[in-house]
């Protein structure tokens, strides 16, 4: 093993930026993997440990992978995947599973938790109520530490990695 034979470092993360889970992706970030990991860090049996929101900046495309596996799944059932706000500038327009079903500020009223309406000098104003982004930051922290995570084995990587995040 060599660390710059990973693909990436997959971070799952609460809104205010603290890490939940890591895990290294060898060869791709495919929706097959995302679903796989989210399973064993949240097993089915257990619904209590879901979250109820998931922001991921391919969550169109897990949410139809999820959809294609298991239609029943608690995953397509009770939680809901979004794009992140960033990513979701991306997404085609034309793209209706990921504009009704992934849309991280919707201003149907359909996700009410998702953003929150505020007056400021007498004008209305609508801001999302959750950083989608947090992912994206622990990311972007953790490529300043790519230079000697590169250069360590497996069981170093693992280590130092996760006394970084934890």
């Amino acid at each position: 093993f060599q660390a710059t034979r990973t693909h990436c470092i997959q971070t799952l993360t609460w809104a205010c930026g603290y890490p939940i889970a890591a895990t290294k992706f060898y060869v791709s970030e495919s929706e097959s993997q995302c679903a796989s990991w989210l399973h064993h860090l949240f097993p089915d049996n257990i619904s209590s440990l879901r979250p109820d929101y998931l922001a991921y900046d391919r969550a169109c495309f897990l949410l139809r992978h999820l959809i294609t596996q298991n239609p029943n799944s608690p995953w397509v059932k009770d939680v809901r995947l979004i794009v992140d706000a960033w990513h979701y500038i991306g997404h085609r327009v034309s793209d209706i599973l990921c504009r009704s079903r992934c849309n991280p500020a919707p201003t149907d009223g359909s996700q009410p938790d998702l953003i929150i309406d505020e007056e400021i000098d007498g004008r209305r104003v609508t801001r999302r109520a959750f950083n989608t982004e947090a992912a994206e930051q622990l990311n972007s922290w953790l490529d300043g530490y790519k230079g000697t995570l590169n250069r360590m084995t497996d069981y170093n990587f693992d280590f130092v990695l996760y006394c970084i995040l934890f």
